[in-house]
C-alpha cells in the first residue's frame, strides 16, 4: 500500500505541477487550489483495504500429535499353564509427552509491523509539534493587548470592504513575528506593536487588506489539509514540496487581493512589504534605536506627537 501511495502521489505531483506552469499567467488562486486537490487526494489514498499482519496477544495452544506406539501383549491362556509371551515385530518403548513453549511476542511481529509502529511513533511526535505550536500561539495572545479604538475601526471598514460579516479581534504584541490572523472559529488578527506604528496609514490599510483576505478565502480551514498531509506522510519530500507551493500560492493570492482593493500599485505595495520583512528581520538593536527615534521610549510619548522627520528611523534618516 505504501509503494501503491508512492508512485501514485509521485504521479500526480508531477502532473499538476506541469499543469500549474502551463497556468503560470492565471491567477494564483488557480494554482492554488491546484495544490489543495493534491493535499485532499493524499489524506484520501489510503482509504481502502488494508491488511497487517498484527501478533496475537494470547498464544495459541499447540496440541502435540502422539506418535502410534506398539504395545507388547502378553498372551494368557484363560485356563492351563500359561503360554509364552508373544512380542511384537516392534519393541515397545514408553513415551512421555513434553509441553511446547509458547512462541515469544516479539517473534511474531512481521517486519510491516514494526514499520507500522515506527511511523505511529513519528506521526505522534508530529502531532506533539502541531500541539507545541498552538500552546506558543496561545501563550502569544495571553500576553497581547486589545488594539485602540482607531485601528479596531479600521479594520472594521476593511472588513465590510472584503465583504466579511463579522471583522476580527485585533490585537498588539510586544513579540517580534509578523502580522498574521489565527483562530478559525474566533478569528483574531494580531499585529506587532512597532510595526504598527511605524507605517503610514496606507502602507497599514494594505497590511490589513491581506490578513483579512487570508479570512475571506477560509485559509485558516483549508490550511489544515496540507499540515494533516504533511504530517501523515512526513517520509515523502514531495509533501512537503506540495505544502511549500500552497504557501506561496496563498500569499500571492492575498497579494493580489490587498493591491486589488486598496487601489495601490505593485511598486507602492512591494514597498510595504518591503517595510514588514524588514521590519521582522531586523536586528534587535536598530529595533530599539528606531523606537527611541519613534517617541517609543521609557517616557512613554505618544507616537502621534511625534513629527515625520522624527518619525524616520536612523536608517531612513540616513538615506
Amino acid at each position: 500500500l505504501v509503494w501503491a501511495i508512492l508512485w501514485q502521489s509521485t504521479l500526480l505531483v508531477s502532473v499538476v505541477a506541469l499543469v500549474a506552469v502551463l497556468l503560470r499567467r492565471a491567477a494564483p488562486a488557480v494554482r492554488y487550489w491546484l495544490w489543495q486537490i493534491v493535499a485532499i487526494k493524499l489524506l484520501l489514498m489510503p482509504f481502502w483495504t488494508m491488511v497487517v499482519p498484527l501478533p496475537s496477544l494470547l498464544p495459541e495452544a499447540t496440541v502435540a500429535s502422539e506418535p502410534a506406539v506398539s504395545m507388547a501383549i502378553d498372551v494368557v491362556s484363560i485356563s492351563g499353564p500359561p503360554l509364552v509371551p508373544v512380542s511384537p515385530a516392534v519393541p515397545a518403548f514408553d513415551v512421555t509427552l513434553q509441553p511446547t513453549a509458547p512462541p515469544s511476542m516479539l517473534s511474531q511481529i512481521s517486519w510491516q509491523s514494526w514499520l507500522l509502529a515506527v511511523w505511529l511513533v513519528v506521526v505522534a511526535i508530529q502531532i506533539a509539534r502541531v500541539a507545541w505550536q498552538l500552546r506558543r500561539l496561545g501563550a502569544l495572545l495571553g500576553d497581547a493587548h486589545t488594539a485602540d479604538d482607531k485601528l479596531v475601526t479600521q479594520t472594521g471598514e476593511v472588513s465590510e470592504r472584503l465583504g466579511l460579516r463579522h471583522p476580527p479581534k485585533v490585537v498588539l504584541t510586544s513579540a517580534d513575528v509578523s502580522p498574521f490572523v489565527c483562530g478559525i472559529f474566533r478569528p483574531t488578527l494580531v499585529l506587532p506593536a512597532s510595526l504598527s506604528a511605524s507605517l503610514e496609514p496606507e502602507q497599514l490599510e494594505q497590511v490589513l487588506l491581506h490578513e483579512l483576505a487570508h479570512l475571506k478565502r477560509r485559509d485558516l480551514v483549508w490550511g489544515w489539509t496540507a499540515e494533516a498531509a504533511r504530517v501523515f506522510y512526513f517520509f515523502h519530500p514531495l509533501v512537503h514540496w506540495v505544502g511549500y507551493r500552497l504557501r506561496l500560492e496563498r500569499e500571492l493570492a492575498c497579494d493580489q487581493a490587498a493591491m486589488s482593493a486598496s487601489g495601490a500599485g505593485a511598486p507602492a505595495y512591494a514597498e510595504t512589504l518591503l517595510r514588514v520583512v524588514s521590519h521582522t528581520s531586523e536586528p534587535a538593536a536598530l529595533k530599539t534605536a528606531a523606537a527611541i527615534s519613534a517617541g517609543i521610549d521609557d517616557n512613554n510619548q505618544s507616537p502621534s506627537s511625534i513629527t515625520p522627520r522624527e518619525r524616520q528611523t536612523p536608517r531612513e534618516q540616513t538615506k
